[in-house]
């Protein structure tokens, strides 16, 4: 028996922003389903949205095709089960509602907490502290499992969307290093201030998994605890206790983490391969839920660190994960955000050895096992083993600061980042949406100085190019396993290669004015094209290489490459 009961992963097809669950089963075709549930994986997830499926009387008036997607969620729950996966919808609950919206004019007294996101229309909050938004949460869940076999449900409660009163709320400043410019001090919901965030999260909570287990007692309520040290420190005692025992929660398991670059501490906020972990906020949570069922998140083929490459061959990392897991009590996992969703990749196939063996070997050993299984017997393990521990030691030097390089930084998308003659000043978008791309390179560059951040980039391209080589010797007469792979780790090491010498191409002419270049410049070009003539004979192994699976963002192709080395060309008077 597979110790993690639940292993639950996400089909990459599937849209999180655009019509989820309407087009459900177009998306999660058999052979999705299949390779998923080959992959070793029993439960999928996907995006819900409570009114929108059971919308009740607080919102029948302003939903359409509720039953179109209670029907296309049956029939997915039906074609998965023939799979052996079992459907969880991922919820921020109660969700808030846009503040132009005429559901305020029929019910100003449910009006909870404004905020503004970003760039994004200013929402209220649905106030959990009315008896009408608990009966709500109550009843919507107790309908939505009656309905539905559903596996469970995965519920963030703080930070993501405008989920509750409090969600937006910095309560406790000391616990959390790397706050959000849009966050409030205070509370500005006159119900839920004087009961505090503890008693609010907790509460609803409680109502969800009251209403789904009178409905389906087998049934999970996840409580996923993404930045709850907004409010207090791991291990969130003053919300756990208040938890109904069946209640399970699951921890992020880099978040939180200390890692050295350049002699410094720095702090892990996002999932992170780079950094093995776990986080010593992890270890606490594990600790302290030794008696209670806890889950694990993490994601196992990439991260933000580089989401335009199917998965990032760092298995030692994987290893090391697994080898602490299997010694705590965790029961589950949550192996994918929107990202890295790929079901067929070395790391997918190693986390199937990882959750499924009863004995875990040496770590040594298993890699080798590893290869042997997945590349063929005589691969030669030797030259695997320097490849793979190269890759992990290069990430060493991945500027991890917070959270601000992975989603400020041009990583992804640096093999078609143009280099500029002249910078404009453009502010740096989010890596995980389509955008312009923008110039003003010092907004991902957080507490590390332009100098820093070149020194690291240099030392992780230079020391992954040094253990792409053994890959390199190791891979080139496998079999189709070690083609796909080998073209991974060389788009990604080419990623990382552009991304510095776009940084160092700044750092040299981000204040000038002329057309004309230096020696230096000159050579930062040549390398780029060695660089990207690198990246072109590996392009075209994967079409899914440059694609953003987030927002469905084709970053970079092969003609784009081709354009960015023609200009590159022109630049140096070729």
């Amino acid at each position: 028996m597979n110790k993690f009961e639940d292993r639950i992963f996400r089909c990459g097809e599937s849209d999180f922003y655009r019509n989820e669950i309407i087009n459900c089963n177009r998306t999660h075709t058999d052979k999705n389903l299949y390779e998923i549930a080959g992959a070793g994986f029993n439960g999928i997830w996907l995006r819900g949205k409570l009114r929108e499926i059971i919308p009740g009387n607080l919102f029948r008036d302003y939903v359409t095709n509720a039953e179109k997607r209670l029907s296309e969620l049956s029939k997915l729950c039906s074609h998965s089960e023939r799979y052996g996966l079992g459907v969880w919808l991922y919820l921020t609950e109660p969700l808030g509602i846009e503040a132009a919206h005429p559901f305020w004019k029929k019910h100003p007294d449910l009006a909870g907490s404004r905020v503004k996101i970003l760039s994004e229309k200013e929402k209220i909050s649905l106030c959990s502290s009315t008896k009408q938004v608990q009966d709500y949460l109550f009843e919507g869940f107790r309908n939505l499992f009656k309905r539905l076999p559903l596996r469970g449900v995965i519920l963030i409660t703080s930070s993501e969307q405008v989920n509750n009163c409090w969600a937006h709320v910095l309560s406790s400043p000391a616990t959390y290093p790397c706050p959000e410019k849009f966050w409030s001090k205070d509370c500005q919901c006159p119900r839920c201030d004087p009961r505090g965030p503890f008693e609010v999260i907790s509460e609803i909570l409680n109502f969800v998994n009251s209403g789904i287990k009178s409905a389906n007692s087998k049934a999970k309520t996840v409580a996923w605890n993404w930045s709850w040290n907004m409010h207090c420190k791991p291990p969130y005692k003053p919300i756990i206790e208040a938890l109904q025992k069946d209640i399970i929660v699951m921890g992020d398991f880099e978040r939180g983490g200390i890692v050295r670059r350049e002699g410094q501490s720095r702090v892990v906020e996002e999932y992170s391969l780079c950094y093995p972990g776990p986080s010593k906020c992890f270890q606490q949570e594990a600790k302290y839920l030794s008696k209670r069922s806890l889950f694990a998140r993490l994601q196992i083929n990439t991260t933000h660190e580089l989401a335009t490459v199917t998965n990032l061959p760092l298995v030692v990392s994987l290893y090391r994960k697994f080898a602490y897991l299997r010694k705590t009590n965790c029961s589950g996992i949550m192996a994918s955000w929107i990202i890295g969703c790929a079901p067929d990749t070395l790391n997918t196939f190693a986390v199937k050895k990882l959750t499924c063996q009863k004995v875990l070997p040496k770590e040594k050993n298993w890699i080798r096992s590893l290869a042997k299984d997945y590349f063929g017997s005589n691969v030669k393990c030797e030259y695997i083993l320097k490849a793979l521990y190269g890759f992990c030691n290069a990430c060493n030097f991945y500027p991890i600061n917070g959270n601000i390089f992975v989603y400020r930084s041009p990583v992804n998308y640096a093999l078609a980042y143009p280099l500029k003659l002249r910078f404009e000043g453009k502010e740096m978008g989010p890596s995980w949406i389509k955008h312009k791309f923008g110039d003003r390179l010092e907004d991902s560059l957080g507490c590390f100085d332009l100098a820093t951040m070149v020194s690291l980039l240099e030392k992780l391209s230079f020391r992954w190019l040094k253990a792409f080589k053994w890959y390199e010797k190791a891979l080139s007469n496998t079999n189709i396993h070690g083609t796909r792979e080998l073209a991974v780790a060389a788009i990604a090491g080419c990623s990382f290669r552009s991304a510095y010498n776009v940084y160092r191409w700044y750092r040299s002419r981000r204040n000038k004015k002329t057309k004309s270049l230096i020696t230096s410049e000159l050579r930062i070009i040549e390398d780029e094209i060695s660089n990207l003539n690198m990246a072109l004979r590996y392009i075209e192994n994967d079409k899914r290489f440059g694609f953003h699976e987030e927002d469905k963002w084709q970053v970079f192709t092969s003609e784009d490459i081709l354009k960015k080395m023609k200009i590159l060309k022109r630049m140096a008077g070729k």
